[in-house]
């Protein structure tokens, strides 16, 4: 094939594909600051790369502290920016107008104009009351989790109400001891998190369960054995001792005497219970209504 082909050939694929991006001169037209000078001395920092999905202000305030020998020069200011940009946010600056924007100011309305957004859904105290730690993740990882989102929350928490947001996260075998501690300071909670943690692996403290609040399946097995009535205890075979030293504390004045229904089995309820047990023992009467006994139990743990 001769050189007239050739020549001829590459500019059928010049005119299909196009090359007037590619034209220097097109690409001159397109550049933000045409003529920049950039000084012999000057130093092009490291930036922190912004992909569009962090806090403007944030890469704003971080972008001038780099920038601070050349900050009242708004060429400058403006070329470098593209380099600390990455992903869609580059994308962005590519396609901006170098008639709209002819100052650092007008850069910087252009930037918060774009990513405005990523300050509207900024986190807030109802997201940080909703955030749980997950099954597998330890009380460390979810704490440094949880305490990177309450960085972005505006007005910024004070240590007292973090503290207490943080403890509002976890079930019960966390929440009944972090709330009862007096921990004034972010890491102290953190820090009683992580001992009940380890005594919950080391099986000293009752792991917490799926359902919310302080009534479990244990407690309510114990609420069933209460109502077992008077001509037979019923016991639990994984725990035959209904635990009673708590009730030793509580002021009985009369008696309490309980109704027939209170008195005689449930039979219906005991055939469902393939794992009790009947022990022949006749029980003193009640000494208040179930009702306020639970009620008791409850107030006291």
């Amino acid at each position: 094939m001769d050189q007239d082909k050739l020549y001829a050939l590459e500019e059928r694929l010049r005119a299909i594909e196009g090359n007037d991006w590619f034209d220097p001169m097109r690409a001159a037209e397109v550049c933000l600051v045409p003529n920049i000078v950039v000084p012999k001395d000057f130093r092009i920092p490291e930036f922190i790369k912004y992909t569009g999905l962090e806090c403007p202000n944030t890469h704003l305030r971080s972008y001038y502290n780099k920038m601070a020998e050349v900050i009242r020069d708004d060429k400058l200011l403006i070329y470098f920016f593209q380099d600390s940009l990455a992903g869609s946010a580059l994308s962005w600056y590519m396609r901006l107008d170098s008639v709209r924007i002819r100052s650092w100011r007008d850069l910087v309305e252009a930037f918060l104009k774009q990513y405005k957004f990523n300050l509207e859904i900024a986190p807030d105290r109802t997201s940080l009351m909703s955030m749980e730690k997950r099954s597998q993740e330890s009380v460390r990882a979810y704490a440094q989790r949880w305490r990177d989102e309450a960085m972005h929350v505006q007005p910024p928490l004070i240590e007292t109400e973090m503290v207490t947001l943080f403890a509002n996260t976890f079930k019960a075998s966390y929440y009944e001891h972090l709330m009862g501690s007096s921990a004034q300071h972010f890491y102290d909670a953190e820090r009683i998190a992580e001992r009940i943690e380890q005594g919950i692996k080391a099986g000293r403290i009752a792991e917490p369960l799926q359902t919310k609040g302080f009534i479990g399946r244990k407690m309510e097995s114990h609420v069933n054995n209460f109502e077992g009535g008077s001509n037979g205890k019923i016991v639990d075979s994984y725990n035959p001792q209904i635990p009673t030293s708590h009730v030793a504390h509580i002021n009985f004045n009369k008696p309490f005497s309980p109704n027939r229904a209170n008195n005689q089995p449930n039979n219906q309820n005991n055939h469902h219970r393939p794992n009790t047990r009947y022990i022949s023992e006749q029980l003193p009467p009640l000494p208040m209504p179930l009702k306020d006994m639970y009620a008791k139990l409850l107030s006291i743990g």
